[in-house]
């Protein structure tokens, strides 16, 4: 199930942590979704992908703890699935030149955090910090995209360092420049971001609002994307995990 879209118009919790100090906890779940996946589940199928072709990428937002907490970003868990019935990689560097983390606070633009180029047959970026792997590794089902079986790639984006305040909603996008695809001269493969439904996802999705954020290829805010009724016929969020460790709790004087 392809979700393509213009402005008008699977798995168990995994347990493996990315690599940072013992006192990072995950403070965001919303993980890949464990019942009613793909085709076979009919209506209430909860998986699907999104991705937003030549105009950008799909994002979303999160919040961290409460107001008057200070936190510590270590990490950014998401899921992308690239392909179609026609092409499927064997790396994600076959499809993607790059993949980048965009992030930041409140509704607005997005600078890209973290990056990192890609080689064709190869998912090892060029930066240590962004480590990818197969979902299937850690037990996770293929996508099923209208009848055929693509598979997911789990992407983390380690030692962000990004200091973040409890309460305050903040929102991140994660885009891949694509290569171009053979026979064309201009076209490029599009990057798609896992996405659920929550209520039929069977796993925690904190946060969950059924509203997701588009933005322009540079990060630049173009609005919120409802996606029932508006290629899908429920909403949906993006997966995704944050690992975090709490700095402070600041206390209100008078």
């Amino acid at each position: 199930m392809t979700q393509r879209f213009v402005l008008n118009g699977a798995a168990a919790l995994l347990l493996c942590l990315p690599a940072f100090g013992a006192d990072s906890v995950l403070v965001v779940d919303r993980g890949l979704p464990q019942i009613n996946l793909n085709n076979s589940s009919g209506p209430v199928r909860s998986n699907v992908r999104w991705g937003w072709y030549d105009q950008g990428f799909v994002g979303d937002s999160f919040t961290i703890g409460a107001p008057g907490e200070q936190w510590v970003i270590d990490s950014i868990r998401t899921w992308t699935v690239p392909g179609d019935a026609n092409h499927e990689p064997t790396t994600l560097g076959d499809f993607y030149q790059d993949v980048r983390l965009y992030f930041g606070q409140g509704q607005g633009d997005l600078t890209p955090t973290t990056a990192g180029s890609l080689s064709t047959g190869s998912d090892q970026s060029s930066n240590p910090n962004i480590r990818i792997s197969e979902a299937a590794q850690s037990g996770s089902a293929l996508y099923d995209d209208f009848g055929t079986n693509l598979r997911i790639w789990q992407v983390d984006f380690t030692n962000l360092n990004l200091t973040v305040q409890g309460g305050t909603n903040y929102q991140f996008g994660v885009w891949g420049l694509g290569r171009t695809e053979p026979g064309t001269t201009d076209k490029t493969y599009p990057w798609f971001t896992h996405a659920s439904n929550a209520p039929l996802s069977g796993a925690a999705e904190q946060g969950a609002d059924g509203v997701m954020l588009l933005f322009d290829g540079g990060g630049r805010y173009q609005g919120t994307f409802n996606s029932q009724g508006s290629g899908w016929d429920k909403t949906a969020d993006i997966n995704v995990q944050v690992f975090a460790h709490k700095v402070s709790a600041t206390t209100a004087s008078n």
